[in-house]
């Protein structure tokens, strides 16, 4: 008994030490969106926007944001938020940080100064998406839009609902990024946000294509639908939308990828580098435009043949703009480090090897259905006028 007198006490008190560090939500202000810009003398502008606290006499329907956003400048980030937070009369907390944006000019000098302070941070959110926007990140943060009150949030739901909402994202997380730029022979790509404007006034924001980056210098953008190349290889293409024009181009169709997996292998042969991927993918016919039935025997190969060569494009085209900008979004070093290692001992300090990249794509194509009908309504139509 004099033992558990003694072992009690000792118990309680590791079990209730855990509450030291504790923080009350009057006490703090919640970080739930960052932009970080580039500024004259070498210094960094940080932007933080943060929930304001309900005061329990706010009207619904009302015209003011529920957000504050506050900003300051230092020579590292942790100096420019020691000054936001001696201008902010409550504490930043970081814990429920959803996105970081990145400006334009930031980030085509260097992402790793600003992405030391939040690996380092207690904190921070592995988890918060990364983005890059053509402009000032202070002035994406601050944009007030129709439908969605909180900005920071809107551009993070846009990202984490892409699947649903069947667009493509990357979606890359600080992790992810951590990862990339500590992995010889892969350079990060990161989602571009813009605002759009809607008759004649900015009322949205827009996925605008991704950011190409040299390790971690943004070196130029790609756009339209050359910008899915890297989910292409990456095995991460399920649930996307392919256009491509119907036999005898009398149209077009859409088709949606209902199952996708890809692999890769880098092979050394007389000198280059001929990367071989393997593609098998499945979906749906989505839509038409053309007056025929694509799901007969000859229209269907012709159909499976227009997905196989356009995602064969895509690949390639995306790669080479790549290239240009003397990038491996791919990751083809990589691969070569791990299945040829000797050769990457050769290559790893330069990105020479990726002119003697080659391709040999294979994919295999297959429609398995025509969505909820057999017969669009223009054959029906077709036919009715016979």
């Amino acid at each position: 008994m004099k033992k558990l007198f003694i072992i009690l006490p000792v118990i309680f008190g590791i079990l209730l030490s855990g509450c030291w560090d504790k923080k009350e939500l009057n006490e703090v202000a919640l970080v739930i969106g960052v932009g970080l810009d580039k500024v004259e003398d070498e210094s960094y502008k940080i932007t933080a926007q943060v929930i304001k606290p309900s005061s329990g006499q706010d009207k619904a329907g009302g015209s003011e944001l529920p957000t504050w956003s506050i900003s300051a400048t230092g020579k590292t980030v942790m100096s420019a938020i020691r000054n936001l937070n001696e201008s902010s009369p409550r504490r930043l907390y970081w814990a429920h940080l959803q996105i970081i944006i990145f400006g334009e000019e930031l980030a085509r000098e260097s992402l790793s100064p600003i992405i030391t302070w939040f690996e380092r941070d207690r904190d921070s959110r592995a988890g918060s998406y990364l983005i890059v926007t053509n402009g000032l990140a202070e002035d994406l943060l601050n944009q007030k839009i129709e439908l969605g009150n909180v900005p920071a949030k809107s551009m993070a739901e846009l990202l984490k609902a892409s699947t649903i909402r069947q667009i493509n994202a990357r979606e890359v997380k600080l992790r992810d990024i951590m990862n990339t730029l500590s992995t010889p022979g892969v350079d990060p790509v990161l989602d571009v946000i813009n605002p759009r404007e809607v008759r004649g006034k900015i009322e949205t924001y827009e996925l605008d294509g991704v950011a190409v980056f040299n390790k971690d210098k943004l070196m130029g953008f790609i756009n339209g639908k050359h910008a899915i190349g890297t989910e292409a290889v990456s095995n991460e293409l399920n649930f996307s939308i392919l256009d491509g024009k119907c036999p005898a181009n009398e149209g077009f169709f859409s088709f949606q990828i209902t199952d996708y997996t890809s692999t890769k292998k880098p092979i050394l042969k007389n000198g280059k580098i001929i990367y071989r991927i393997k593609i098998a993918l499945e979906g749906n016919l989505t839509d038409q435009t053309c007056q025929i039935d694509l799901l007969k025997p000859n229209h269907l190969k012709a159909v499976e043949k227009e997905i196989a060569n356009n995602l064969k494009e895509i690949i390639t085209k995306e790669f080479e703009m790549a290239r240009e900008m003397n990038s491996d979004i791919y990751g083809i070093g990589k691969d070569i480090r791990k299945f040829h290692p000797g050769y990457w001992k050769e290559q790893k300090d330069s990105y020479a090897y990726l002119q003697n990249v080659e391709f040999d794509i294979q994919i295999e194509s297959n429609v398995r259905r025509s969505g909820l009908i057999i017969e669009p309504t223009q054959l029906k139509v077709k036919e009715g006028t016979k």
